[in-house]
């Protein structure tokens, strides 16, 4: 009997065959593992899946509620703009109110200033005329201008061609006398320089000695503008002239002179500052 015939090696070439009866060798199982690892593996894949699904819808959930407190936020920090805004917008009528207010009382400041300055100056004008019509002061004089664009006279020159008693203007000396009271009258041709500055002179004849006293210490009593000297030759106790006017009276008043002074005072054609103010 001839002997079987060998069947060719299965397999890919170069593939040796197991042998027969055996099974092929398996993967080693890590130490400790148990049976049915596969699928607790499998059922923990599905968890994990699970769990991320979850997870997924939490941070979804969770998304809108950041969503939310951030329009809040956005919310109230504009709100808190508005604030700022209205408190600088009533921060800036309040200052406003303020500025009309004080324009206001300054308005009303000035206009009563201006009131209580009109009323006094007439009450002024008022106690001056009484007074010059106590002291029989007749109203001021006015006359031409005997200057007519004269040179000054030289030093020692004597003029004696004035159309006034005493004279309101002319021709006269480049030097002017000292303001203040005399008891011998300067020449009235320097007299005549002080009332083209604006000056007044107070003339005066046959008053007594305190009245004198008196006509000195009122004339001293100003800074600037005011000579009182005597004149035996005027025709009034008291002649008050200036700069083209002139005013007599029969009896001595200081408040009927200040009044003239008052009206007359640095008006005349040179501007050199006269006050006529009280030290």
């Amino acid at each position: 009997m001839a002997p079987p015939k060998k069947r060719p090696p299965q397999g890919r070439p170069g593939q040796k065959r197991p042998p027969q009866g055996k099974k092929p060798p398996q993967a080693r199982k890590p130490a400790g593992a148990k049976a049915g690892t596969g699928d607790a593996e499998d059922a923990g894949t599905e968890e994990q899946s699970q769990v991320s699904a979850g997870a997924g819808e939490a941070s979804a959930e969770a998304a809108a509620p950041l969503s939310k407190s951030a329009e809040e936020r956005k919310a109230k920090r504009e709100a808190a703009r508005q604030e700022r805004m209205e408190a600088a917008r009533k921060r800036q009528q309040a200052k406003r109110r303020k500025q009309v207010l004080i324009s206001l009382i300054v308005l009303i400041a000035v206009g009563a200033g201006t009131v209580f300055a009109v009323q006094q100056s007439r009450g002024r004008s008022a106690a001056f005329a009484a007074a010059a019509e106590e002291a029989g002061c007749g109203s001021i004089e006015s006359f031409p201008d005997e200057l007519e664009g004269k040179p000054h006279l030289a030093a020692n020159a004597t003029f004696d061609d004035y159309k006034t008693n005493p004279p309101t203007s002319g021709v006269h000396r480049g030097q002017t006398s000292p303001w203040g009271s005399y008891r011998e009258s300067p020449e009235k041709e320097n007299l005549v320089h002080n009332l083209e500055h604006g000056g007044i002179i107070i003339h005066y004849k046959d008053l007594t000695d305190d009245q004198i006293d008196q006509v000195d210490e009122f004339a001293d009593s100003f800074v600037d503008g005011v000579i009182s000297v005597p004149n035996p030759d005027i025709d009034k106790p008291i002649v008050l002239a200036s700069w083209r006017h002139m005013q007599k009276c029969d009896e001595l008043s200081t408040t009927a002179i200040e009044g003239y002074i008052d009206d007359r005072c640095n008006k005349g054609p040179e501007k050199i500052g006269i006050t006529c103010n009280k030290g």
